[in-house]
C-alpha cells in the first residue's frame, strides 16, 4: 500500500473517531429505544399474531370426521308376513368418513383476520408508549451531564484564576505590599475547589455509566455533548403515540361491530360422507357394503339479530369513551406544553440578563484585581468578587442548558417522530 493511501486511511479513521465522540441528545434517544428490553416484545407480538391468523385461516380447511361404531341390540325388527319370513341380525357395524367444507361464512373469517391485525397494532403501540417514556429518562441524564460538565469547566477556570493570582501575589508579599496570609486564603480556596471538582467528577462518572447502560453505547468523559434540543421548531400539532393508540382502538371497535353484523348472516356448508358397514339406508340389505351421502347445509341463527341493537349501543358508547379520553389527553398535553413554552420564554430573558451581568461582573473583577495587586483590598474581598463573576458565567450556562431541556420537553410533549 502506498504512503498517501495510508495517510488517507489514517485521517479517515481519525475523523470517524472525532465524530463518534460528539454525542447528541437525539442520538441518545434513538440508541436507548433500540437498546431497551421492551423493544424485543414487538417480535414476540408478531409471532403470536401469526399463530392466531393461522388458526383463523384453518376454519376454511375441510373438516374431517372419522366414526367407527359397532352395536348389539337385544331386539330387532321381525317381519312375519304370509310367505315371507325375514330375520334381521342383532349386531350392526358402521365406519364413516365425513367431510364438511365451508362455502360461505358471511365474511367472518376475513373480519377475524382484521380484528387480529388491529389487536397486533394495539399491542405494539402500547409497547411504543412505554418506549416513549424512555425519552424523559434520557433527557434527564443528558441534561445532568451537561450541567456537570459546565460546572467542572467553571471550577477549572476559577482554579486557574486563583493559581495565576497566587503567582502575582508572591512578589507583592516579598516586597511587603501584601500579607503572607493572603496566600493561605488562596490555597484554602483552591483546595475547596479541588473538593468540589472531585465530587462533581464522581457524579459525572455515575451519569456517564447510567447513560451508557441506557443507550448500550460506551459514553466516556472525553465525549462531547452539544446543546441541540430534540424536535422540530416548526412543529405545532400534537402527534403523541397515545393518540395513535386511541385511533387504533377506534378501528378495533369498528371491526368488532362489523363482526357482530356478520355473525347474524347465514352460513353455508357442503357435506360429503362415505360409509362402510351394515345396515345402510336400505335396512333390508344386511350385507357389509359401502354407501355414501352428500348434501348442502344452511345454518342461520336468527336469534343473533336480537342483539344487533344492543351491540350498536355498546359500540357508540365505547366510541364516546375514546373521544373523552382523547379530549382529556389533549387538554393535559396543552397545559403541559404551555408550561414549557413559558419556561423557554423565561430562559431567553434570563440569558439576556446573564450577558449584562457577566459584563458588569467582569469589569468589577478587573478593578478588584488591580486593587489587590496594589494592596488596597484583602484577598477575601477579591475572591468574593471573582466568585460572583464565575457564578454569573455558570448561571448563564445553566440557563442555556435549562432552555435546551425545556425545548426538548416541549417537543417531547407535543410528539417526536422516534
Amino acid at each position: 500500500m502506498k504512503k498517501p493511501t495510508l495517510i488517507a486511511l489514517f485521517l479517515l479513521l481519525w475523523s470517524q473517531g472525532q465524530t463518534q465522540r460528539v454525542i447528541s441528545l437525539d442520538s441518545c434517544v434513538i440508541w436507548a429505544k433500540a437498546n431497551y428490553p421492551l423493544i424485543k416484545q414487538n417480535q414476540l407480538f408478531n409471532e403470536v399474531s401469526a399463530l392466531n391468523v393461522r388458526a383463523i385461516n384453518e376454519s376454511w380447511l375441510p373438516k374431517l370426521t372419522l366414526n367407527v361404531q359397532g352395536v348389539y341390540q337385544s331386539e330387532v325388527v321381525q317381519l312375519n308376513l304370509p310367505g315371507v319370513n325375514t330375520h334381521f341380525p342383532h349386531d350392526s357395524y358402521n365406519s364413516s368418513l365425513a367431510i364438511e367444507q365451508t362455502i360461505f361464512d358471511g365474511g367472518i373469517t376475513k373480519k377475524q383476520r382484521e380484528i387480529e391485525a388491529s389487536n397486533l397494532t394495539i399491542e405494539k403501540q402500547k409497547n411504543e408508549i412505554e418506549l416513549y417514556k424512555v425519552i424523559d429518562r434520557v433527557n434527564q441524564l443528558y441534561t445532568s451531564v451537561l450541567l456537570g460538565k459546565e460546572n467542572i469547566q467553571m471550577l477549572a477556570v476559577f482554579k486557574d484564576n486563583l493559581i495565576n493570582r497566587r503567582k502575582n501575589l508572591i512578589p507583592a508579599i516579598e516586597n511587603g505590599l501584601s500579607l503572607s496570609s493572603s496566600l493561605d486564603e488562596i490555597d484554602v480556596e483552591i483546595m475547596k475547589l479541588d473538593q468540589n471538582m472531585i465530587e462533581t467528577n464522581q457524579n459525572l462518572e455515575s451519569l456517564y455509566r447510567g447513560l451508557s447502560i441506557l443507550t448500550g453505547k460506551s459514553i466516556k468523559e472525553d465525549s462531547e455533548f452539544n446543546l441541540v434540543a430534540l424536535g422540530d421548531s416548526k412543529k405545532k400539532n400534537v402527534s403523541r403515540p397515545e393518540l395513535i393508540l386511541l385511533e387504533q382502538q377506534e378501528s378495533l371497535l369498528d371491526n368488532k361491530y362489523s363482526m357482530a353484523t356478520k355473525m347474524a348472516l347465514p352460513k353455508i356448508t357442503l357435506n360429503v360422507a362415505g360409509n362402510y358397514g351394515r345396515p345402510g339406508p336400505n335396512f333390508i340389505n344386511q350385507e357389509l357394503r359401502a354407501f355414501g351421502s352428500a348434501g348442502i347445509n344452511v345454518r342461520w341463527n336468527i336469534s343473533t339479530l336480537y342483539g344487533l341493537s344492543r351491540e350498536k349501543s355498546r359500540y357508540e358508547l365505547n366510541k364516546d369513551l375514546i373521544q373523552i379520553q382523547r379530549e382529556a389527553f389533549l387538554l393535559n398535553t396543552t397545559l403541559t406544553s404551555i408550561n414549557y413554552e413559558k419556561q423557554i420564554e423565561a430562559m431567553n430573558e434570563l440569558i439576556l440578563k446573564d450577558a449584562q451581568i457577566i459584563e458588569k461582573r467582569a469589569a468589577i473583577s478587573k478593578v478588584y484585581s488591580t486593587q489587590l495587586d496594589n494592596g488596597k483590598i484583602t484577598v477575601s474581598q477579591y475572591l468574593f468578587q471573582l466568585n460572583e463573576e464565575m457564578t454569573a458565567k455558570l448561571n448563564q450556562k445553566i440557563h442555556e442548558i435549562k432552555r435546551m431541556n425545556a425545548q426538548s420537553m416541549y417537543f417531547t410533549t407535543m410528539g417526536l417522530p422516534f
